[in-house]
């Protein structure tokens, strides 16, 4: 649920039929055919921590994770030249900086012997697992909206993004035998390419409606993976090393369909809606970590109340898994599947010609993954997030 504009976040991602500020051009650029005048739009000091767990990973035993981010968040402005607007806008979509570092003694395992794992069903191991992933997604664009009459307008932005992401891995598993497994991985990923967004927005009387569509288009897809092994049965250690440039699951160039609705009913009262479709997607690169995408529609629901000073703001929201449920697999790891319901709450102070907001987002997923290396079972995850962020909108 990190996206740009301080008014969507507040109003739960809701703002395809809104669309009133610099954040237009990603959520629906037609929106900015009817802002007057020139504006700015800023977000920082973006603050995202988060809680993972993953359950049944050994009898009594859970995988944490504790990580925070503070990200560049949003900055946007916008103008007209008569029915024509222009906008300009950069933003962090993401953000991570996580260490996860456990270790576990697990029991009946349910592991097997053979495809390179010198164990039995009822052998007893400690399980050390440390990880740390850095990452970034950013993204800056144009944008264009003509006003066709007092209820009509169209927008098309074009976006730049880039994507760079690191993660290194180490896993032991030590038996009570003297057998030891020893695995280390590092997956270092640079994404380039663009995003068009093409939208329209209707208006007539207290409702609207918007349509959007995001389709992007990948220029560079470059991940340098790199993995080592050690089998150590006792008497001389079985080494192994790979290193591999291919495309993985960190490239998803898929569309992305908005369809919104906003009524005001009464003067400072606002209540939006959107449905957000994932159209189901074939990797490219099925032999090499790519995985295919489902069907997905998430929804949305905004409320806003609005006075001469204040702003009150909140909404609900779901976030659904893009991927396939996990299958176990000894020789790769699945991607997992994770959904999140959230909320949002904001408040604001409002002058004629600035809006400041204070929002949070707290959302909590739940979902299933393969963890430990080699295992055939699948752990349940739970992943609770808080994200804080200070936002502020002036119109010139």
């Amino acid at each position: 649920m990190i996206i740009p504009g301080a008014r969507a976040q507040a109003l739960a991602g809701a703002f395809t039929a809104v669309a009133d500020d610099a954040s237009a051009g990603w959520h629906n650029p037609a929106g900015l055919g009817y802002l007057k005048g020139p504006g700015v739009s800023v977000s920082v000091n973006n603050y995202t921590r988060s809680h993972k767990e993953t359950s049944g990973v050994a009898a009594n035993m859970d995988l944490a994770e504790n990580s925070a981010s503070i990200y560049p968040g949003f900055a946007g402005t916008h103008t007209n030249l008569g029915p024509l607007a222009i906008g300009w806008s950069y933003f962090t979509l993401e953000q991570q900086n996580t260490d996860e570092s456990q270790t576990l003694n697990i029991s009946n395992s349910g592991y097997l012997r053979g495809n390179g794992y010198p164990m039995t069903a009822e052998s007893s191991f400690q399980y050390d697992r440390a990880e740390l992933t850095t990452g970034n997604l950013i993204h800056a664009g144009a944008s264009l909206s003509l006003a066709l009459s007092r209820n009509i307008s169209i927008g098309l932005s074009e976006f730049y993004y880039l994507r760079q992401k690191q993660t290194n891995l180490k896993e032991r598993s030590t038996f009570d035998t003297g057998v030891f497994y020893d695995s280390f991985s590092r997956m270092s990923t640079r994404n380039e390419g663009t995003i068009s967004v093409a939208g329209m927005l209707i208006r007539g009387g207290n409702l609207s409606l918007g349509l959007s569509v995001r389709i992007p288009r990948a220029l560079s897809d470059n991940t340098n993976y790199e993995t080592s092994t050690i089998i150590y049965t006792g008497s001389s250690p079985e080494l192994s090393s790979d290193t591999v440039l291919t495309h993985r699951e960190d490239e998803l160039t898929m569309r992305t369909w908005d369809l919104g609705v906003a009524w005001a009913p009464i003067d400072g009262t606002l209540i939006s809606a959107d449905l957000t479709h994932y159209p189901a997607t074939k990797t490219l690169w099925a032999n090499s970590g790519g995985f295919d995408t489902r069907d997905v529609t998430d929804w949305s629901l905004g409320l806003e109340v609005r006075s001469s000073t204040l702003v009150l703001a909140g909404g609900a929201f779901t976030n659904s898994s893009l991927a396939q449920a996990p299958i176990p697999s000894l020789t790769i790891a699945p991607p997992g599947q994770i959904n999140f319901v959230g909320f949002t709450t904001a408040l604001g102070v409002r002058t004629r010609q600035s809006e400041n907001l204070f929002i949070m987002v707290r959302q909590k997923g739940r979902g299933k993954t393969q963890m430990v290396q080699g295992d055939l079972r699948l752990q349940d995850l739970t992943i609770e997030t808080q994200s804080f962020s200070l936002s502020s909108s002036y119109k010139f």
